[in-house]
């Protein structure tokens, strides 16, 4: 018995081996043209084991389970899943997903279906955005849209992500792309710490550390288009040079009011470290450089401890938590959604954090067959403690720079500092606690529409947008002493800024069928203004580091500015689709 159980159990064995040793070759072809596919994915079910079609359609995949089922994949196209069986080989047709051709995709002034566009266009969907721990719009663009480049401009929280959708166009100017929320454009998306009046606070650069975008909450947005290439930025004008971010919010739907809930809670931290000598490591570094002058304690380094690690002072684990409750619903002819959230988020360099409130209210009423009448509207706030995360001699250089021997407190208890001949370090950790870098932020933005179908296949569509904003920056750079190195005089500076824009925009859009044909045009005018205002005091010797009004100090300095900038425009869109027996074209004019 013991003999016919060893046999079986090495017929099974084999009869596995023969099974993992079994291959599967075939070809994948489109079902409506009948042409080769290449690069298509060839998954088996269950493992990594895959492959993918050549330049002829054909593929060939060693195969590890005993009942293998390959799933088929590829961009544009629905997913196969197929069991292998006994066969060795499969000829296999793909045939287009018709729901993604299908899928109405915002444009410049108006929506096209995603087969009919011709200029180069990604989407960022609200799935993508929902899968990312963000704080900002931007960031929910880096490595989830092709061809656009995003690098993050600082570590602060609520810092901006320096977005390039046609590449670096400018030297000294701003390259950033344009932000479209609803049809309204953002305001403030070039501006830096001097705008704000922080002064040279934030590494004034042409690329801002502030971002405009976290004012939003990302958890109103349903998509976001990215137009890349000129002909679908040409309806932008000089405006849209740079690319055109379009961004959606959600609105209501018909049916019982569904009311949601959403939260999150994390823990931050930076994951690696710059490799910085310790402190025995920096006196043998001192002791080869310095040929005269050797420093008495660091004759023996084997004696010392490891010193001062600055970046562990410097660094800590952040905590961040965001909550947002909004209720969807309507009727047929009244829907809304409506939404109001609140984010906290602890920086992971000290002495930063920012904090944001939003509310958002999308109406929209059908009240009669041709008469649509809606409504966006956001109001945000935010309040932003930036410390020294963002400039030159920000607090993360200037502590790699800062040698390990100088403690975080002297004997006392108190910041030490050192001054030696040739050099002065400050503590790091005292500049960025104790001196103030303050943002504080308002905003409201939205838009009030109406569209008019006086003709069958006609609308126009009537739109007044605004962007209304106010903010207030504050530094505070304390009269304080730390070992030999003392600050006589503090110094307080507080800077108010008010920002007005508003947009009216017309446009009339003709959309008509004939036989299989589709033809599409739209005819356009729009104006703007954008307006600013700010007033700046500073001043110097204030009594006491507890009182911050710069005009208790000596020698006030007030400053005071005004401007703004106009455009209007017209413009126009004409796309035809000619369909055939054997092709589909589209031809934008």
């Amino acid at each position: 018995m013991k003999n016919i159980f060893v046999l079986i159990m090495a017929l099974i064995m084999s009869l596995q081996l023969m099974a993992q040793q079994r291959s599967v070759s075939g070809t994948v072809i489109d079902s409506k043209d009948r042409t080769a596919m290449i690069g298509v994915n060839i998954i088996e079910k269950g493992t990594a084991n895959g492959t993918v079609t050549d330049i002829d359609g054909r593929f060939t995949l060693r195969l590890t389970t005993s009942n293998p089922v390959l799933v088929i994949s590829s961009i544009g196209y629905e997913t196969l899943e197929v069991s292998v069986g006994n066969r060795s080989t499969l000829n296999l047709e793909m045939n287009e997903d018709t729901e993604l051709l299908d899928e109405v995709v915002v444009v410049g002034y108006g929506t096209m279906r995603k087969s009919d566009i011709s200029g180069a266009s990604v989407t960022v969907g609200e799935d993508a955005i929902k899968g990312s721990v963000i704080t900002n719009l931007d960031q929910a663009l880096q490595g989830r849209a092709a061809g656009v480049t995003s690098v993050m401009t600082s570590g602060a929280p609520g810092s901006s992500v320096s977005i390039r959708v046609r590449g670096q166009s400018t030297i000294n100017a701003n390259a950033e792309p344009l932000y479209v929320i609803d049809g309204v454009i953002v305001q403030g998306g070039g501006r830096s710490g001097a705008d704000f009046g922080l002064g040279d606070a934030l590494g004034n650069s042409p690329i801002s550390t502030i971002s405009p975008l976290s004012t939003i909450n990302p958890s109103d947005i349903l998509s976001m288009e990215i137009l890349k290439d000129a002909s679908a930025t040409a309806i932008y004008g000089a405006q849209g040079a740079n690319g055109v971010v379009l961004i959606t919010t959600k609105r209501g739907k018909a049916g019982e009011a569904k009311f949601t809930y959403e939260g999150m809670y994390g823990v931050q931290r930076q994951a690696a470290r710059v490799d910085m000598m310790n402190l025995r490591e920096f006196a043998e570094y001192s002791n080869q450089v310095s040929l005269s002058d050797n420093r008495p304690e660091f004759a023996d380094p084997s004696l010392l401890g490891n010193g001062t690690n600055w970046q562990d002072a410097v660094f800590r684990r952040a905590p961040m938590q965001q909550h947002q409750l909004s209720a969807q619903g309507g009727t047929d002819v009244v829907r809304y959604f409506v939404s109001g959230s609140f984010m906290k988020q602890d920086g992971t360099i000290i002495g930063t954090n920012f904090n944001r409130y939003s509310f958002r209210a999308n109406l929209d009423s059908q009240l009669k067959k041709w008469l649509k009448l809606g409504l966006n509207a956001m109001y945000s706030q935010t309040d932003e403690r930036l410390g020294l995360a963002d400039s030159q001699e920000g607090v993360i250089n200037y502590s790699l720079l800062t040698p390990p021997d100088i403690p975080i407190y002297d004997l006392d208890g108190n910041y030490a500092s050192v001054i030696r001949e040739g050099y002065t370090r400050i503590n790091p950790i005292a500049m960025v606690l104790d001196e103030d870098i303050l943002l504080g932020r308002n905003k409201l933005n939205g838009s009030i529409f109406a569209d008019v179908t006086p003709l069958e296949n006609l609308v126009w569509h009537s739109e007044l947008g605004f962007d209304i904003g106010n903010s207030r920056g504050e530094r505070f750079e304390p009269a304080v002493r730390y070992g030999n190195w003392s600050r006589e005089k503090n110094m307080s500076s507080i800077q108010k800024n008010d920002n007005l824009f508003w947009q009216l925009k017309n446009y009339l859009t003709y959309s008509r069928k004939i036989d299989k044909h589709d033809y599409t045009v739209m005819l356009g005018q729009e104006m703007w203004e954008s307006s600013y205002e700010y007033q700046s005091v500073t001043a110097s010797a204030l009594p006491s580091n507890e009182i911050k009004n710069p005009s208790l100090g000596t020698d006030p300095l007030i400053t005071s500015g005004f401007g703004s900038s106009a455009m209007a425009s017209f413009f126009g869109r004409a796309v035809v689709i000619l369909v055939s027996r054997w092709m589909q074209t589209t031809i934008p004019i």
